[in-house]
This record gives structure tokens, C-alpha cells and sequence, in this order.
């Protein structure tokens, strides 16, 4: 008999539940990483996500090699795969890792845990964030989560015992099964190195300017800390990174708002893991209906391809594109763009958000565009003047026409507003449909009034009560509870 560790967004050896505790049994061990054409062909996922993924398994394979082990990867679906390998290796128990992903990753999920119950395989599964299952009192999730990132990190074993004497299937990773060509030419690597790296000169070197740049598209490029792809495939552990963060001998002000952001991303992804539908309709059920019957397709394919004639939304999109980062801010302000700007409704917008992000964490995007869209009945609304922040964050334009060069031709004084320029080129960028201001206008008076017809008290306390955060309880001295929760979570 064998046993099976599954890997699905855990790429490490080092704070490996599954990995260490699979090592404690006499039974050598299969370490399986499927891939799953079916969940590349979402619209939520794409070739680059892919691609960093692949790296991601590539190294992972060489520091599982130097421990003794290695790696299967095989192609198709998790519980045909694991059928196939139970009638040639009776599986006794299957590690592997809790994981807060969309719908599909769910259902395929509850697909593997029936397939073990009906072939009596023991389930063995851990959690990688301070994220908890079944039924949930958020008034008691601060301290669950307090105990759990506080509790001691687990060292990678100084060997494995492996079913494989050499690795299977790498191959399989050069070809991506997806429908689409999305690849970013700019995006982070996925190796454990590159990781190892990035965590080094943040917390040695550029935490100080943290808190400094992190809301610029520009600074925040080297500001930010950077990690959250790796975070959010694990090839990085959220707890040992936020633990030595914690013993960090610099400005505690700098300290405290990267804690902090490590803190919420926790939250966050509790939002989704409590209420699944958090990714399809709106959270507050009063509010499902808002912009539903609003949808213009030709605003949306503008918007999405950078093209909406707002300088700075536009070049912050084509970032995004062409590299599958930006900071938080910004991408809180795309969303916001969208929904209430051009008054698109979010589910469309959302997907395709998610499909550019190298660092799409579900639990932290589909929460995060409900906010942003004014669908919780929470939150306030947070409608953006993309003029203002493009003045305050780009105010010579030098990031505007490093990604909008049909625009290097326009002064200064109009580069956030060339549709004022005499001179501009019209047939190289159009103005946009409705002007940002008016279109702000428009969109307070729909929401209001949708709000005033449509909202529900109860359903807002029901929401409250279970996602809203707790104030007062902080999770640790070093994280400050007041901080704007919109700001958050990206890293």
C-alpha cells in the first residue's frame, strides 16, 4: 500500500503539512500533481496563471529530488487519475492541503473526498491559511486565527520515502491546455529561488518604503513587497512568511502595515470559504439584481483591452496585461471603473480580472470586487475619480505614455484629460463615451436610488454578522486593526 500527497497550490517542501505528516507512515509515499484541462478552460483562468504554475512544479520537483522523492504529474481528472493509481498501488490515505478556490475547484473537491469514502482511502487534509471549515462564528475567528499563525512552522523533512525512483510526467507542464493565448511577457517567475529572493530583498531592504509606495502603480513596483503570487500558489508559506515577519528589525510602522495586509488576507478568503456564492451573485441577496439587465458588451470589451479613453484606467489595465501585476489601488480602481463608470455588472468583470492576475486568489478577489462594486450593502461606496489619482500617482504622464504611446504627442497639462487637447490624434485614441465626472454622477444616483427601493436590513445583518471583521480585536500588538480594509490584501 502507498499513500498519496496531493499537490494543488502548495509548491513547497518546507511548512508542508501533508508533506510532513505523510513521512510519520510506514507506507511510501506518491507525490501527484494533476493537471486539469477543464479548469484551465474556465474564464477565470488563463495561460499565464499557467505558466508560473508550471515553474512553480519544475522546482518544486528539484528540491523534492534532493529529499529523496519525486514527482508524478499527469493530466486529465483527479479521480480517474487516482483510480488508476489505486489499482496498481493500493492508496491507503490521500495529504493534501485545504484549498478556498472558485465553484469548479470546489466541486471537484467534493468529487475526490466521495471517491476515497466509496474506495475507504482516509482523508487527510490541512489548512495553509487562517481559513476554517464548516459552520463558523465570526466572532470567534480572530482568535482561531491567532492560535493557528502562531503555531509552530513545520521544517522540511531531511528525506522522503517515494513510491517514484525518478520523476514522471514533467513533460506534461510544456503544453498548456487552456483555449487561450494570455500569456504576460513581463510576469514574476514561479521557482522557489525567485521566491526565496523576492521575500529576502523585501525584508531586507525594501519594507522600508513600504507603506510609502504601495499605493503608486509606479513605486509600488518595487515597494510593494511582491509576494503574493507566491503566497497564493505556496510555494512561500503565509504563516512562516507573516512569523518572520513578526521578528523583522525595522520601522515598526513599515512592520505593521505588511502584517496587517497578511492578516486580512485570511479574512478574506474566510468570506468565500463561509459563502461559495460570494463568486457568482452578490453577497447581499437584495442587491443581485442591481445591474443585471444593464450590460453593454462594447463598454466592456473597451475596458478590458485598455481602451476606455481615460488615460489613466487605461494604462493601468495595459500594466496589467502585459505584466499580470499592479498594486491593489489600482486594481480596486479598475473594478470600480467598471461598475459604476461604465455600470457593468461585476460577475463578467470579475472573471476577467482573475484571468490576468498571475495572483489570483479567489477568496481575496471575488470578496474584494463585491466591495469594490457596491454589492455587500456593507461597505461604503468607493467610486474613484480616475482623474484625481491619475494627477496625484502619474501627474507628468510618464507612466500613461509608457503604456499608452499613442499619447507621447500630448502636453502635460492634458495628458489626463487629451480630449481638451486640440491637438490630439483622434484617430489613435478615442475619448471616452460618457466623461469620468458625469458618469460618477450617474452612477450615485442609479446605486442610490437602487439602495433606497431594493436594500434589505435583514439580509444586511445577516451579511454583517457573518463576514463582517470583528473591531477591537487585533491579532497580534503588532498589526493595527484600524486600517482601511479597501486598501488591503494584495501585498
Amino acid at each position: 500500500m502507498i499513500n498519496v500527497v496531493w499537490l494543488k497550490r502548495d509548491f513547497r517542501v518546507d511548512d508542508h503539512a501533508p508533506l510532513h505528516h505523510s513521512q510519520k507512515c510506514a507506507e511510501p509515499t506518491l507525490f501527484l500533481y494533476v493537471i486539469e484541462p477543464q479548469y484551465w478552460q474556465l474564464d477565470d483562468t488563463s495561460a499565464r496563471q499557467f505558466s508560473f504554475i508550471a515553474q512553480a512544479v519544475l522546482s518544486y520537483a528539484k528540491q523534492l529530488e534532493k529529499l529523496g522523492g519525486f514527482l508524478c504529474v499527469r493530466s486529465g481528472n483527479v479521480a480517474d487519475i487516482l483510480s488508476k493509481i489505486h489499482q496498481k498501488y493500493p492508496i491507503k490515505a490521500l495529504f493534501c492541503h485545504q484549498e478556498t478556490g472558485n465553484q469548479w475547484t470546489y466541486a471537484r473537491d467534493k468529487a475526490v473526498y466521495l471517491w476515497c469514502k466509496d474506495k475507504h482511502v482516509k482523508i487527510q487534509e490541512y489548512r495553509q491559511q487562517a481559513v476554517f471549515r464548516g459552520r463558523l462564528n465570526r466572532d470567534s475567528w480572530q482568535t482561531r486565527a491567532n492560535e493557528w499563525l502562531d503555531s509552530e512552522s513545520l521544517p522540511a523533512p531531511s528525506q522522503v520515502r517515494s513510491v517514484l525512483s525518478y520523476h514522471s510526467g514533467l513533460h506534461l507542464l510544456d503544453h498548456y491546455p487552456g483555449n487561450d493565448s494570455f500569456a504576460a511577457k513581463q510576469m514574476q517567475q514561479g521557482s522557489v529561488d525567485a521566491a526565496n529572493a523576492t521575500l529576502h530583498s523585501f525584508f531586507e531592504q525594501r519594507i522600508n518604503h513600504y507603506l510609502f509606495g504601495i499605493s503608486s502603480p509606479v513605486k509600488s513596483v518595487t515597494s510593494s513587497s511582491r509576494l503574493s503570487p507566491y503566497l497564493c500558489y505556496g510555494v512561500l508559506s503565509l504563516k512562516k512568511v507573516m512569523q518572520m515577519a513578526c521578528e523583522l528589525q525595522v520601522d515598526k510602522r513599515q512592520r505593521s502595515g505588511f502584517l496587517a495586509r497578511l492578516y486580512w488576507h485570511s479574512h478574506f478568503v474566510q468570506k468565500l470559504e463561509s459563502e461559495p456564492r460570494y463568486e457568482t451573485q452578490a453577497v447581499n441577496r437584495s442587491l443581485v439584481s442591481m445591474r443585471e439587465s444593464d450590460f453593454d458588451e462594447a463598454s466592456f470589451a473597451r475596458w478590458k483591452l485598455g481602451q476606455t479613453g481615460v488615460p489613466f484606467v487605461d494604462a493601468c489595465m495595459r500594466m496589467l496585461i502585459q505584466t499580470g501585476w499592479i498594486n491593489f489601488r489600482m486594481r480596486a480602481m479598475l473594478v470600480a471603473y467598471a461598475s459604476y463608470h461604465l455600470w457593468l455588472d461585476w460577475p463578467k468583470t470579475a472573471a476577467y480580472l482573475a484571468s490576468t492576475f498571475v495572483d489570483y486568489e479567489p477568496g481575496i478577489h471575488y470578496p474584494q470586487v463585491q466591495m469594490q462594486s457596491g454589492t455587500t450593502g456593507i461597505n461604503p461606496f468607493r467610486i474613484y475619480n480616475p482623474l484625481m489619482q491619475g494627477q496625484k500617482f502619474d501627474p507628468k504622464g510618464e507612466f500613461i505614455r509608457r503604456y499608452i504611446p499613442e499619447l507621447a504627442h500630448v502636453p502635460d497639462s492634458y495628458i489626463h484629460m487629451p480630449w481638451l487637447y486640440t491637438g490630439l490624434k483622434t484617430d489613435c485614441y478615442d475619448r471616452p463615451k460618457i466623461l469620468p465626472d458625469e458618469a460618477a454622477r450617474q452612477a450615485k444616483l442609479k446605486i442610490s436610488s437602487y439602495y433606497k427601493q431594493h436594500l434589505n436590513s435583514a439580509e444586511t445583518k445577516r451579511v454583517i454578522k457573518k463576514h463582517a471583521s470583528r473591531r477591537g480585536r487585533s491579532l497580534k500588538k503588532t498589526v493595527p486593526i484600524n486600517i482601511d480594509k479597501n486598501q488591503l490584501s494584495l501585498f
